[in-house]
């Protein structure tokens, strides 16, 4: 049994014959009458009985009309469904990240998605590690992923910019001010446990710098990180975009500057919906450095 083939059945019971019917389908009626033949042979049953007041349904036909109007307004509904994604009227994005991207770089673009779209639904997903998010993204749980760039990756790739690292304690500094790394060596360190990617930017920077940090304590949020190095427990590095206002005048740049680059990727190219909202990414002014703007010697990865 054929779509065409309901479509035709319902096309003649609406026209009330076979030449009306085959009118409004642009069709030939020898042609609409073997397609009828043929849907009425595979159910063993007439359906339209032809008649000097035009056509009228069987019994059977009676049966079968509601069922193939369903099955037509289905497959309309599907169609239109799946216009209204590609058209950016419903639907939603899957955007996968790790979590300080989630809370410190990507709010303002879920404030501007929503009001641009706001039939549609921006689903986030965030990880707390890097490579769980990678993985998350090869097996197909999102349509685009933010987070670091990906090493290696088959995949689109558009770079957004680079996010500062900053270290924060329990002192206030004038802004603008760097701390040295011959202090940070000497310093008692808040640090990350290994499941959260931070621990892997500290890691990175101290060896840099070329010291251990002496853990005084250790967690696996950002946040907490935060508080406890402004109650003075010890030093600890975030991005920048992570620290809050009221706790700015606590962070410091590190010697001449530390970036890690964000990009947004996806295993292939993504659906028009998700495009749209990457495209959005790359156009809004994010609380990120350009790559031409970065301060000359910073480390960056």
């Amino acid at each position: 049994m054929q779509l065409r083939q309901l479509e035709y059945f319902l096309a003649v019971w609406e026209a009330g014959s076979f030449s009306g019917a085959a009118a409004r389908l642009y069709v030939t009626q020898p042609s609409l009458s073997q397609q009828i033949g043929a849907l009425e042979k595979e159910l063993g049953a007439v359906l339209l009985e032809r008649g000097r007041q035009g056509v009228t349904l069987t019994p059977a036909g009676r049966v079968f009309l509601p069922r193939a109007q369903d099955v037509v307004r289905a497959v309309q509904d599907a169609q239109d469904s799946v216009r209204e994604v590609l058209e950016g009227r419903q639907g939603d994005v899957h955007v996968l990240t790790v979590r300080s991207v989630a809370s410190g770089i990507l709010p303002p673009s879920a404030a501007r998605w929503h009001s641009t779209y706001p039939s549609t639904v921006l689903r986030l997903h965030d990880y707390s590690h890097r490579r769980d998010l990678e993985e998350a993204m090869r097996s197909g749980q999102g349509d685009i992923a933010v987070g670091p760039r990906p090493d290696p990756w088959e995949g689109p790739v558009i770079s957004l910019g680079y996010e500062e690292m900053v270290v924060t304690g329990s002192a206030e500094y004038p802004a603008g001010t760097a701390a040295d790394p011959a202090e940070l060596a000497a310093a008692d360190w808040v640090l990350y446990e290994q499941e959260q990617g931070m621990s892997e930017v500290v890691d990175r920077l101290a060896g840099h710098l070329g010291f251990t940090p002496r853990a005084v304590a250790r967690t696996g949020q950002v946040s907490a990180a935060l508080l406890f190095a402004v109650e003075g427990i010890g030093v600890t590095v975030t991005p920048e975009n992570a620290v809050p206002l009221r706790w700015s005048r606590h962070a410091r740049r590190i010697g001449p500057g530390c970036f890690r680059e964000l990009v947004v990727f996806s295993r292939k190219l993504p659906s028009q919906l998700a495009e749209r909202y990457r495209d959005m990414l790359t156009t809004l002014e994010l609380p990120l450095t350009a790559e031409r703007d970065l301060p000359e010697g910073a480390l960056r990865f």
